[in-house]
C-alpha cells in the first residue's frame, strides 16, 4: 500500500512544488480559500505550501502525541484518472506509515473526478453531515459507517480502502480563473466576519495580497498572526482578532465543537458512576490543560472561553490549570449567563450570608474543607472518611443559590479568605477538598485557588453513595 521510501522535503515529491510551476496558482487559489476558516479556529498556528505538500496547516492539539496535528492538502488543477488518484492515495498513506500520528485529515482537491468515483467525494460527506443527527440510532450510524468503508475497500482494496475511508477527504473546488477563487475567498471572509461588510474592492485587494505573501513565501511557514496583518493591512481595518481562546470541554453528553481546542473529559464524566482512578486524573487532564494553558500563554491568548459539560471533579482542574495567578480570565458559561472571572463585585453589592465553621485541628496533617451551596456535606462527608465529630472539618454553608457572576466573585473571595485563614493558623501539608454546588462555581474556585497547599479533590459517587478521591492540584 505503500512505499518503503520515508518522504522528505529534499526528495523528489518534497522538491516537486519548487521545480515546477504548473498547479501553483490552483493550490495558492484553494489554501487562500481556506485561509478565513483556519484563523476563526483557535488552535490554527499557520500554514506552509509547498513543504512536504501542496500545502499543511497546523493545529495545537493537546491530547495528540506530538501536541500538533497536520492538516494535509494535494491541490490537483487537472482531472485525475483513476489511477493517478490512487497514487495521491498511496503518498497519503506513505506519509502516515512514515510519521504516525502526525496528520489529522489528508485531502485531495481537484476539481472534478471521473464520474465512476464521483461517490467518494459524495458519501463520506453524506455520512459525516448525517452522524450528529443519528447518534440516538447507533446502529443506523454504524450501518452507514460500514457500507462506506466496504466501498472504499472493492474499489481500492482493503488496505488502501480502509485507509481511505478513515484518513481521507476529497474535495471538489473548480477555479477556472482568479475571478472564481476571488469569489470564494469573498465567500468564506463573508462567513466568519459575518459582523463586517466587506467591498468587492477591498476582498480583491486582499486576495491580491494574500498571492503574492504566498509567492514570496514558498517553503516558508506563514503564522496566524502574520496573516491577519496581511489582511488588516490590506484591508485597511481592524479584525476580530482578540486574546480569548475557545476551549470545549468533551463529555459523554455533548459531541465536538468546531473551531475550539478540545479537552476530552469523556473518562472523567461519571458514567454509571465509573471515575478514573486518581492517579489517571493528572496523565489524562491535567497534563493536557497544563500543555493548554503553556501554549495560550505562548500564544499570547490570556481570556478563555469555556464550553462543554463536565463534573464538579472537572470544572476544579479547568479553573485551576487557568488560575488568575498565572495570567487568565475565564467565560464560564451557565444556565443565567456568562460568569466572567474578572468581573469583581461592588463594594455595595448583596451579601451572602455564610454559615461558617472553622476547624479545632487537622486530620493526618490534612485540611479538610467542605463547601455546600443550598446542602451541607457534612454527613455524607463523615461517613465517607469515618469521623466522629465536627472538629477537624471547615464548613462553609450557602444556604440559598448563587445567581449571577457577582453573586459567585462574592462567594469566592469569602471562600477563599476562610481557607487561608485556616491554612495560616494550622499549616496544613495538603487540603482535601468536598464540594456541593454548581460546577461554574467550581470552576471559579478553582481559577481563584493560588497560593495554597496541594489539594486533593473528591467527587460524591452517588452509587457508592461516598465521597471519593479524584484529581490533585499542586
Amino acid at each position: 500500500m505503500t512505499d518503503t521510501k520515508v518522504p522528505t522535503l529534499t526528495d523528489a515529491k518534497g522538491m516537486g512544488g519548487i521545480i515546477a510551476q504548473d498547479g501553483f496558482d490552483y493550490q495558492v487559489w484553494d489554501a487562500i480559500a481556506r485561509v478565513p476558516a483556519w484563523l476563526q479556529n483557535s488552535n490554527f498556528e499557520g500554514f506552509i505550501v509547498e513543504g512536504l505538500e501542496d500545502f499543511e496547516a497546523r493545529f495545537f492539539a493537546p491530547h495528540s502525541p506530538r501536541k500538533y496535528l497536520l492538516d494535509r492538502y494535494q491541490a490537483k488543477s487537472g482531472v485525475l484518472s483513476r489511477s493517478e488518484i490512487i497514487e495521491v492515495f498511496k503518498s497519503f498513506a506513505t506519509f502516515t506509515a512514515a510519521y504516525p500520528e502526525v496528520s489529522r485529515v489528508q485531502t485531495l482537491v481537484t476539481p472534478a473526478l471521473p464520474a465512476t468515483l464521483n461517490w467518494i467525494a459524495r458519501d463520506p460527506g453524506r455520512v459525516n453531515n448525517a452522524r450528529p443527527f443519528y447518534k440516538p440510532f447507533p446502529d443506523v450510524c454504524s450501518a452507514s459507517n460500514e457500507k462506506l468503508r466496504k466501498d472504499f475497500a472493492e474499489e481500492f482494496g482493503e488496505d488502501l480502502g480502509g485507509f481511505c475511508a478513515d484518513y481521507i477527504e476529497v474535495n471538489l473546488r473548480a477555479f477556472h480563473d482568479p475571478s472564481h477563487a476571488e469569489a470564494a475567498f469573498f465567500t468564506a471572509m463573508q462567513s466568519v466576519f459575518h459582523e463586517i461588510e466587506f467591498s468587492l474592492g477591498k476582498m480583491k485587494t486582499a486576495f491580491a495580497a494574500l498571492v503574492g505573501l504566498i509567492g514570496q513565501s514558498r517553503g516558508v511557514m506563514l503564522s496566524r498572526c502574520t496573516l491577519f496583518k496581511e489582511l488588516q493591512g490590506a484591508l485597511d481595518m481592524q479584525l476580530f482578532c482578540d486574546n480569548t481562546l475557545s476551549i470545549h470541554i468533551r463529555s459523554d453528553l455533548n459531541e465536538p465543537v468546531k473551531d475550539a481546542i478540545e479537552i476530552n473529559a469523556i473518562a472523567f464524566s461519571g458514567s454509571d458512576g465509573i471515575f478514573p482512578e486518581a492517579a489517571l486524573w493528572n496523565s489524562e487532564l491535567i497534563v493536557p490543560l497544563a500543555v493548554t494553558a503553556k501554549w495560550a500563554r505562548d500564544q499570547s491568548l490570556k481570556r478563555i472561553a469555556l464550553t462543554g459539560i463536565y463534573r464538579l471533579s472537572t470544572a476544579f482542574t479547568i479553573g485551576w490549570s487557568f488560575r488568575s495567578a498565572t495570567g487568565f480570565e475565564i467565560d464560564i458559561p451557565t444556565r443565567s449567563g456568562t460568569w466572567i472571572t474578572d468581573e469583581h463585585p461592588l463594594p455595595e453589592s448583596r451579601q451572602l450570608y455564610w454559615e461558617i465553621v472553622q476547624p479545632k485541628c487537622l486530620r493526618a496533617g490534612r485540611l479538610l474543607v467542605a463547601i455546600g451551596i443550598l446542602r451541607n456535606p457534612r454527613n455524607d462527608i463523615k461517613i465517607s472518611l469515618g469521623l466522629s465529630g465536627d472538629d477537624e472539618l471547615l464548613i462553609a454553608t450557602l444556604p440559598r443559590a448563587i445567581v449571577d457572576g457577582i453573586d459567585a466573585q462574592t462567594a469566592v473571595q469569602f471562600l477563599k479568605s476562610a481557607v487561608s485563614q485556616a491554612v495560616s493558623e494550622l499549616n496544613p501539608i495538603g487540603i482535601d477538598l468536598f464540594f456541593v454546588g454548581p460546577a461554574s462555581l467550581a470552576v471559579l474556585i478553582g481559577h481563584r485557588w493560588n497560593a495554597l497547599p496541594s489539594t486533593q479533590v473528591h467527587e460524591f459517587v452517588v452509587s457508592r453513595r461516598q465521597y471519593v478521591p479524584m484529581a490533585t492540584l499542586g
